[in-house]
């Protein structure tokens, strides 16, 4: 048997560990509950196998490039697989298409490219109102090509399309508002959208119903950048034939799910009421603008960079790189996030007050931490209560803080 072919009986025990074969078991299923880095080691043997379907011609794999600074394709690059380096390197340059590390270049480039890739990735948002801002190529006419052509083209005749990155996922930051409405041009400078959401909102380029021939809706590995791991184990997990489960923005809920807030580093600072003025400082960072109470991912266990560290391993606060809405959502990103929660306005300050105060009575921090709203936001960033609910809320918190300070 090949080490591509998969057994009929195929078993897999209560630990996800192998039974006769694993060459198609979901990895994205695996890394839920597993260790960082240990699906990729302990299934590397099965990863290589999905893998090498391109690298023996078998898939094709097109990555196109919209309005991107190549960073989320440097971060895949650096991504540490000693056990896997020789089929990942092979994969690497066997992809039909990819403007930054094929070694073809011009005409030959383009026409190595595939007009029904197996697998679909773009990297970078899709200018609509400017489309010749992002470009590849020439149409028969001699003009540039624009991405949004390309993209429209490859991704109805594609088995799975994969979004790579904030920006082909939502946007990201070409997408930012156009607060001094630059030159007339509109929301964003260039009309930049994801491939199928702009922002929270589905209006992406594909629109919110379109499906690959899998069946699937375009499957967003956020992050500025992605993590490579995202990228590794969710290739692996459709060239082995399995559905990755998503969540409502179209991300792999095994990577998406955890609460950064929830598994910080810091978090005993939240819970004591202990705040840093500043990155650097002790204490929890989210007066220096941390949006961990805002932003699901699991690279707090994951890491980054072979699993040796993270942001608020190194005093930096969370940015929300991998949520939609990202820049704008969380700008300026040096300054305290304030959110409408259940209690009305709640800042840094007294929600570790409150937390206090309820650890006092036997409620517990946590619990206080849900009660005041965090992580739990509606579209516009408010809870879904009546503004004289709010009010009220938030009358009787500063009528209860008088009383205590008499």
């Amino acid at each position: 048997m090949s080490q591509t072919e998969t057994p009929e009986n195929e078993t897999y025990d209560s630990d996800g560990q192998r039974g006769p074969s694993t060459s198609r078991r979901n990895f994205l299923q695996l890394a839920a509950g597993a260790a960082a880095g240990t699906v990729i080691t302990q299934y590397s043997t099965e990863i290589s196998a999905a893998f090498e379907q391109v690298t023996n011609g078998e898939l094709d794999v097109v990555w196109l490039q919209g309005q991107a600074c190549t960073g989320c394709t440097i971060s895949v690059l650096q991504g540490q697989y000693p056990s896997l380096e020789e089929v990942l390197s092979e994969f690497r340059l066997d992809v039909t298409f990819h403007p930054t590390i094929m070694p073809e270049a011009g005409e030959p480039a383009i026409e190595a490219m595939s007009d029904e890739p197996d697998v679909l990735i773009v990297e970078g948002s899709i200018p609509m109102d400017i489309p010749e801002a992002a470009t590849v190529g020439t149409t028969a006419d001699g003009e540039s090509k624009p991405m949004v052509d390309w993209v429209m083209e490859l991704a109805p005749e594609s088995e799975y399309v994969i979004a790579v990155g904030n920006c082909a996922s939502f946007g990201g930051w070409p997408a930012a508002e156009n607060k001094r409405n630059l030159h007339d041009l509109g929301a964003n400078i260039t009309g930049a959208r994801g491939l199928q959401f702009e922002k929270r909102e589905e209006r992406g380029v594909l629109g919110p119903d379109f499906t690959s021939g899998a069946d699937l809706p375009v499957i967003n590995l956020a992050g500025c950048p992605v993590h490579p791991d995202y990228v590794l184990l969710t290739i692996a997990t459709v060239l082995n034939g399995h559905v990755p489960e998503l969540d409502e923005y179209n991300r792999p809920k095994p990577f998406y799910e955890p609460l950064v807030h929830d598994n910080c580093p810091l978090r005993g600072y939240f819970d004591r009421g202990e705040f840093a003025e500043k990155p650097g400082d002790e204490g929890c960072l989210i007066k220096t603008g941390c949006a961990g109470p805002y932003t699901y991912c699991d690279d707090q266990s994951r890491l980054w960079n072979d699993g040796t560290s993270v942001c608020l391993n190194v005093g930096a606060p969370c940015i929300g790189c991998m949520e939609p809405g990202f820049w704008d959502r969380f700008a300026p990103l040096d300054e305290e996030i304030e959110r409408q929660s259940f209690f009305g306005p709640v800042t840094a300050e007294q929600a570790g007050w409150a937390g206090l105060a309820a650890a006092g009575v036997g409620i517990g921090a946590h619990a206080v931490r849900k009660a005041t709203g965090y992580g739990s936001f509606g579209e516009d960033g408010e809870q879904p209560t009546s503004t004289t609910d709010t009010q009220e809320s938030a009358d009787e918190r500063t009528s209860d803080e008088a009383t205590k300070e008499e």
